[in-house]
């Protein structure tokens, strides 16, 4: 009887620790998975683009981005003929071939419209560049003259 005794006695701490080691192991994961989703602050922002172009055209058409963002283009083509993707105001030139991915990084740093074609399949497409809404109203700010309320004469009826 003692040695029974003595069995479950043993048992019970080893239970403990097995589920100790397992609460610790879990933990352990989900403190990693805080860490790996972390926004990470650049410079200026990043943003990734795919273009896909096909026999009638490019898709999407428009893109939007804001100023002052690098834009990393990936191209690709559906069809078998040769394509391409060129930005002429940017001086860029990518050949848009059936599965394979040509990718190249362009910064707008001023609001506008730029165009994207390829002259041999004759297809166009535009990137909107607007200016940052946070920006925007930074400016809007700064192009105040005064703070005071200005006095404007009027004629007074008599």
């Amino acid at each position: 009887m003692t040695k029974r005794v003595d069995n479950i006695k043993k048992e019970i701490p080893i239970k403990k620790i097995w589920i100790y080691l397992t609460l610790l192991v879990s933990l352990n994961s989900l403190a990693l998975e805080q860490t790996h989703f972390k926004a990470r602050k650049f410079d200026s922002p990043e943003r990734e683009q795919s273009i896909i172009v096909s026999s009638e055209g490019y898709y999407p058409k428009v893109v939007h981005v804001y100023s002052g963002e690098k834009v990393k283009f990936f191209i690709t083509s559906t069809g078998s003929r040769p394509s391409c993707f060129t930005i002429p105001k940017k001086q860029v030139f990518l050949p848009a071939s059936r599965g394979e991915i040509s990718e190249s990084t362009v910064f707008f740093e001023r609001p506008g419209v730029y165009e994207f074609n390829c002259p041999a399949g004759g297809i166009k497409g535009r990137i909107v560049v607007q200016e940052h809404p946070t920006a925007r109203r930074a400016r809007i700010k700064r192009e105040i003259a005064s703070e005071k309320r200005v006095k404007i004469w009027r004629p007074r009826d008599e």
